[in-house]
């Protein structure tokens, strides 16, 4: 990936994360004191004729901006991006297109599953995730209990977010961001 696109995290003033831009974006926010460099790498510089600036990982705004609050969907991509593509039952880690999603409870054993021992929806991140061709079709409509396989508590909860900005675990791992992140709620 090329220094300039790589991705920045933009904080308001009240160091609420509200927008994830290009180095070259917060590089030029930097120039024109509309922002400050939170956090940089050590040992990659953007230089110049004139300047050399660190390239940055984390800007904080000098002036504070309203954002609205964006809701996370459920779907395909952020139930992959939030088990960091692999296969929950297996640990496995092959290409997206060999990924499924699988039902922890199956549709057609929903009915047989107390209220209290459920998710409240079918379709919930509580009862999705990702699972490999080959441990979907193994696993089938049974229920993980009957095959004696487990799946983490981490995989059934939503992707790390905050009121603004909703990011994928991997690359708030990835990038440093940990602290301006609330746990998966």
């Amino acid at each position: 990936m090329d220094k300039l696109s790589q991705p920045v995290l933009i904080l308001n003033s009240s160091f609420v994360p509200i927008s994830i831009r290009s180095v070259k974006d917060a590089v030029c926010m930097v120039l024109l004191e509309k922002a400050q460099i939170i956090k940089s790498s050590l040992n990659e510089f953007i230089r110049s004729e004139k300047l050399s600036i660190p390239v940055p990982h984390i800007i904080l705004l000098s002036n504070y901006y309203l954002v609205p609050k964006k809701s996370l969907k459920l779907n395909r991509n952020s139930i992959l991006e939030r088990d960091n593509y692999l296969c929950v039952y297996c640990g496995k880690k092959p290409s997206p297109s060999k990924l499924t999603l699988d039902h922890i409870i199956p549709k057609s054993r929903w009915s047989e599953i107390s209220n209290d021992k459920k998710p409240k929806d079918f379709n919930s991140w509580e009862n999705l995730v990702t699972a490999c061709k080959e441990c979907n079709t193994k696993k089938g409509n049974k229920l993980i209990s009957e095959i004696k396989w487990k799946v983490p508590d981490s995989f059934k909860l939503k992707p790390k977010s905050s009121i603004f900005l909703n990011v994928n675990n991997s690359s708030i791992e990835k990038y440093g961001w940990e602290e301006y992140f609330s746990k998966g709620k």
